[in-house]
C-alpha cells in the first residue's frame, strides 16, 4: 500500500511540477516527462541545492527517484527534504505518503496532517480541499 501511496503522491507532484512550468500546449506537458531524467552531475547539484534549502531541487530529486529510478525510499526521502524546505507540493505529497500507509502509527498520521496544514497555509488548492474534508479532530 505504501508503494501505491507513493506513486499517487509522485503523480500529484509531477502534475503540480508540470503545471508550474506553465505549459501552453499538450506537447510541452509531454516534454516535461523528459525533464525528470537527470544526469549524474545534475543529481549532485540538485542534492547540494536541496540540502541548502531549495524545495524545488529536492522535489525534482523526489520525482526523479520515484518516476525514473523507481527508488521509492529515496523518493520519499527527498519528498520530506522538499517539504522541510517549504515546498507546498512536497508538503502535500508527504501528507499523501504518510496518510495512506496502513502501517503508519498514530504519530505518523498526525505528522501527515501537519504537512497537509503546512501545504494549505501556502494556498495549495489540493491541500485546502483535503483539509476541509478532515474531521475537526484531524
Amino acid at each position: 500500500m505504501k508503494m501505491i501511496a507513493l506513486l499517487f503522491a509522485l503523480s500529484v507532484g509531477f502534475t503540480a511540477f508540470a503545471q508550474s512550468q506553465s505549459p501552453k500546449s499538450l506537447d510541452q506537458i509531454i516534454s516535461a516527462v523528459g525533464d525528470l531524467t537527470l544526469r549524474p552531475d545534475e543529481v549532485i547539484r540538485l542534492s547540494d541545492e536541496g540540502w541548502n534549502g531549495s524545495g524545488e531541487a529536492a522535489l525534482r530529486l523526489s520525482l526523479y527517484y520515484g518516476s525514473v529510478k523507481l527508488d521509492f525510499d529515496r523518493a520519499e526521502y527527498w519528498t520530506i527534504i522538499a517539504a522541510e524546505n517549504g515546498n507546498a507540493v512536497a508538503q502535500y505529497n508527504a501528507w499523501v505518503q504518510m496518510s495512506d500507509d496502513r502501517s503508519s502509527s498514530a504519530d505518523d498520521k498526525k505528522r501527515a496532517v501537519f504537512w497537509l496544514r503546512k501545504s494549505a497555509a501556502q494556498n495549495d488548492p489540493d491541500a485546502i480541499r483535503e483539509l476541509k474534508k478532515l474531521k475537526p479532530e484531524g
